[in-house]
């Protein structure tokens, strides 16, 4: 490619599966905004995930691999020191974008400074692309450790990244999105897009392990930067450890989509015909393998 894209996608995968991650790629594909790069992160795959990575035969993709796993967080950030567009969207490899995604949030990047991160709302899917509700983020300030976006919803310039990586500690593998907010929620303009431009995997892929390791992230999060005041650390700290109590007696009783479930609300009529209707056209989009 001769000149800089406008956009990067960033997917650092392990192990996503072929059936998810080929919807994640055709969704990329089935873009109304087409000048993108794509940087595809292998951290240590032993499927056929980065089999089918290399087989994407497009200018506009880049496969990085050297076989370790080293973890989400690092990937990402060796992710955006190889990013070449001056904005770089976030995606995860199990979950699928809207086809107007790009073109909605570049819209919006283009239009703010620097310092905004831009996130939307998103339609929640089930282990077999199912669309089983709406994922909304409240327009309130979120309470402390509420996480203010839908992670792989995220875009902001590329340059915002380099200055706010990642934390690499291992405390925060599962917690890394929720310790960048934190961390930079004084210094940045947080916003959400109202439509849902993400599909996002979630019913019936619930993960005990991740769950407990988000959890114990946040709890370290939280004696580490918020010990004041007093009340409101208390209260968070409860707060995380009855869902952590609740969580346990779900998952035990083999009810952990009941917890899901709690996060998204019924479609309408309307709102399933448009988001099935935009489905539909990622899942015949084909990929140029």
């Amino acid at each position: 490619m001769s000149s800089a894209p406008k956009v990067t996608i960033g997917i650092s995968f392990r192990n996503p599966g072929r059936y998810y991650f080929s919807l994640a790629l055709k969704s990329v594909f089935a873009q109304t905004f087409t000048d993108w790069e794509l940087i595809l992160m292998d951290d240590g795959s032993s499927d056929d995930s980065l089999a089918l990575a290399r087989s994407i035969k497009d200018p506009r993709v880049r496969v990085y691999s050297d076989g370790l796993n080293k973890r989400m967080n690092i990937r990402f950030n060796e992710l955006v020191g190889l990013a070449r567009a001056p904005y770089l969207f976030r995606m995860d490899a199990d979950d699928i974008m809207h086809p107007e995604r790009l073109e909605r949030q570049y819209a919006e990047l283009v239009r703010c400074d620097s310092d905004t991160v831009i996130g939307c709302n998103a339609y929640s899917i089930d282990a077999n692309s199912n669309i089983v509700g709406l994922r909304y983020l409240p327009a309130a300030a979120p309470a402390l450790l509420d996480a203010p976006f839908i992670h792989p919803s995220v875009a902001a310039a590329t340059e915002w990244f380099r200055r706010h990586p990642y934390s690499e500690s291992f405390a925060y593998h599962r917690a890394q999105d929720v310790e960048l907010w934190c961390r930079t929620a004084c210094s940045s303009t947080f916003v959400n897009l109202h439509e849902a431009l993400l599909y996002y995997r979630e019913a019936g892929v619930f993960s005990y392990e991740n769950y407990i390791g988000s959890q114990l992230g946040l709890l370290f999060l939280l004696r580490t930067r918020f010990s004041r005041p007093r009340t409101r650390y208390t209260a968070t700290l409860l707060k995380i450890i009855v869902k952590l109590f609740l969580v346990s007696l779900y998952d035990t009783a083999d009810n952990a989509d009941k917890i899901v479930a709690r996060r998204y609300q019924r479609l309408t009529p309307d709102q399933r015909q448009q988001a099935e209707a935009a489905l539909a056209r990622v899942l015949s989009c084909p990929l140029p393998t």
